[in-house]
């Protein structure tokens, strides 16, 4: 996949493609089937077709050029991974490839929006139970201990509550995403989740 990754990053990315009425989809259908069958040139040729479209598809979600261009990384991997799965009668190739993008780039923006509420719930903890860290106390040394805490608080945590909570908090996956690599019902995932956080709510408390 390094390699596959490296050959597509070489080719120059085109513009949005305008697929109009005259657009031959049997001809994108044909690429994405070649790339379900791990043809690698295909894969560049569908990278130079949708490379454009799939980075402003990205970039109207997340509004921001760094995270744009690491999701394209990780939809082209998803592609290359899922072509096989793709079938015709259910959507356009295109159709298929944008809403992969799309459901990405939110899945990212939900990533960020759980790490900063996880964050902000442990540093509102710091305040309550250490009242005598005030606004003159080395912010390095605050960050140092707290960073220390957590890492020792995740530690404590049981080893399917730990790798659940390490791929929704820092891997960014959703909880079906979760559910669907560990082979767990995604109820399951979620109580796994939820007991996590309050047990690392705890010993958070209790450490501080």
């Amino acid at each position: 996949m390094k390699t596959l990754q490296t050959s597509a990053r070489k080719v120059r990315p085109s513009a949005t493609e305008n697929a109009g009425p005259e657009h031959d989809y049997s001809a994108d259908i044909a690429i994405l089937q070649r790339v379900g069958q791990r043809d690698v040139a295909a894969f560049q040729e569908l990278y130079r077709k949708f490379s454009g479209l799939l980075y402003s598809t990205i970039y109207r979600v997340l509004n921001d050029h760094q995270d744009t261009e690491d999701i394209m990384q990780e939809v082209l991997v998803q592609i290359w991974q899922k072509a096989h799965v793709y079938e015709p009668a259910k959507g356009k190739p295109l159709t298929w490839i944008t809403t992969m993008a799309r459901n990405r780039a939110i899945d990212r923006i939900r990533s960020k929006q759980r790490r900063s509420k996880l964050n902000d719930g442990f540093e509102n903890e710091s305040r309550v139970v250490q009242p005598e860290f005030v606004d003159d106390t080395s912010d390095i040394v605050i960050a140092s201990e707290r960073e220390s805490v957590v890492q020792n608080a995740v530690l404590d945590l049981t080893p399917d509550q730990r790798e659940a909570i390490q791929l929704a908090y820092f891997g960014g996956l959703t909880q079906s995403e979760i559910a669907e690599r560990l082979h767990e019902p995604l109820g399951t995932v979620k109580a796994r989740i939820r007991r996590g956080v309050q047990r690392l709510e705890q010993s958070v408390r209790h450490r501080l």
